[in-house]
This record gives structure tokens, sequence and C-alpha cells, in this order.
């Protein structure tokens, strides 16, 4: 059995890493700081979010929950590194990637903090052009995605970003030969809570897994968003505006976990 930390969560990969490691025995926990659990996902597994403790102060008391564990798998806060492995330095020390950090952040920001880390790993391919990294396939919570009939009722969701517009959208499907009426669903303006979403998606056939990043372009790589409703049964409009159904096995979380034990291992 390990004791391991995960300092951060993005998309809830965190969380379902935890609960999936729980079940083959680790001691796991996750920690947030308050305030950036907008779906209510650390809520809904039941993990520690820190309550009034703004930036500086939740780094300091990340390295003083560290202490305690022999893993600490850090998600995106790069800045954290460096610390962790002066106080800690016999202790496993993971830098995850999930995207916009990544992709804004000058590698001179960086480096000092890659350099400290025994693995570094990227959530979707794009992002290894930015670092050299492994990558690692965002997990989906089966149990709370489980597959259930959807209706044939050709209804067709887009839940946007920031970075995304229905016309950019609706201009990227007609030119890839896709004619398709779709409703827009705004989720960082309207959220939709972690604990509602199976029932929220249940209610489409259809989900577009078109995720434009910051430079307008789209990811190459399926989003968490796409992952959950191929969980589910949805078909899903992918980044290569194919319409596909069924979770790829590499994101059944069973086979996740195993793989990152092979890395903790390392």
């Amino acid at each position: 059995m390990s004791k391991i930390l995960h300092v951060w969560d993005q998309a809830g990969v965190s969380c379902v890493l935890a609960k999936y490691q729980r079940k083959i025995g680790h001691k796991v926990s996750v920690i947030k700081r308050d305030g950036f659990d907008k779906f209510g996902i650390l809520q809904f597994y039941n993990e520690t979010i820190l309550k009034s403790h703004l930036g500086l102060l939740f780094l300091k008391t990340a390295l003083n929950y560290a202490k305690d564990y022999d893993v600490i798998h850090v998600h995106d806060l790069f800045e954290l590194i460096s610390k962790l492995k002066v106080k800690y330095p016999n202790k496993k020390i993971i830098l995850h990637y999930h995207g916009t950090k990544l992709r804004i952040t000058p590698m001179k920001k960086r480096n000092k903090a890659e350099s400290c880390a025994d693995s570094i790993l990227v959530s979707t391919p794009d992002l290894s052009k930015f670092v050299n990294a492994q990558y690692f396939p965002n997990p989906i919570d089966i149990e709370h995605f489980s597959p259930r009939i959807i209706n044939e009722n050709n209804k067709t969701i887009s839940l946007m970003t920031n970075y995304e517009s229905h016309e950019k959208l609706n201009f990227l499907l007609k030119k890839n030969g896709i004619n398709q009426n779709f409703d827009a669903w705004p989720r960082e303006i309207k959220p939709i809570a972690y604990v509602d979403m199976p029932n929220f998606l249940s209610s489409y056939e259809y989900l577009i897994d078109l995720k434009l990043v910051s430079d307008g372009n789209p990811m190459s790589s399926y989003g968490v968003l796409g992952l959950q409703a191929l969980s589910l049964g949805l078909k899903v409009i992918n980044f290569e505006y194919k319409i596909v159904k069924g979770l790829p096995e590499q994101h059944m979380p069973e086979k996740v976990v195993e793989k990152l034990e092979k890395i903790y291992e390392k």
C-alpha cells in the first residue's frame, strides 16, 4: 500500500484516480483550494477543499500535507514541484499537466520545476509539443457515467467553453461535412453540477466533442466531457469530425490506474 496525495484537480481527473486507487488498497487524498470547485466534483467525491487559503498559503499548506505521503502527484501547479523536492528529496514527485496552464506558460518559467519532477505527464497527446513528457490518458468514472439507454432523438449538445462560439463551431462542422443543429450550452456561465451531468447528457443522442483552445484551433484529442458521453452511450462527434460510440479502453479507470502504478514504481 502506498500513501498518495493529489494536489489540485482538473476536470475530476484527480478524484477519479483517487477513487480507483483506493479500490486497489492505497491510502489517497485530494486537496484543492476553496472557490475552485465550480462543478462540485470534489464535493461529490468527498475530497478535501481547503477554505480561506489564498494562492501562496495553499502552496504552503500543500507542502505540509505532503509530509505524510509517499507519492505527491501535482496537477498543473508546477510552482510547487521544486519546493517539494527540496523539502522531501526522497519522495516520488509527479508533475501532471492538463492543458491551458502548460500552453500559456513559457518554458523558462517551468524549467526548474520540470527538472525536479520524477515523472512528467500530459493528459492529451497534443501537449507533448510543449514539454518532454509521457502521455497519460484521462480516466472516466464508469460507475458514475455508467451506460444507459439513450433516446434516438437526434438531439445534439455542445458544452461550450470561453474560447468557443456557436458560429465558429457551425462553420467547422459544415466545412467538414457535418450539417447538424445543436444546442450550445455555455458551461462556464451556467455550470452543470457533476452529480447531475449523467442525467443532463443522457437527454441527448449526440455530443460535439470539438474543443477549441486559446489559439482558436480544435484540440486534436478527446475532452473529458466527450469521454463521459461515450461512457454513457451517447454518440460523439469527435475532433476528426467522425461520429463514434463507446469509451476507448485506454480511458477505463482500472487500466489508467494500472498504468499509473508502473509510473510511480520507476
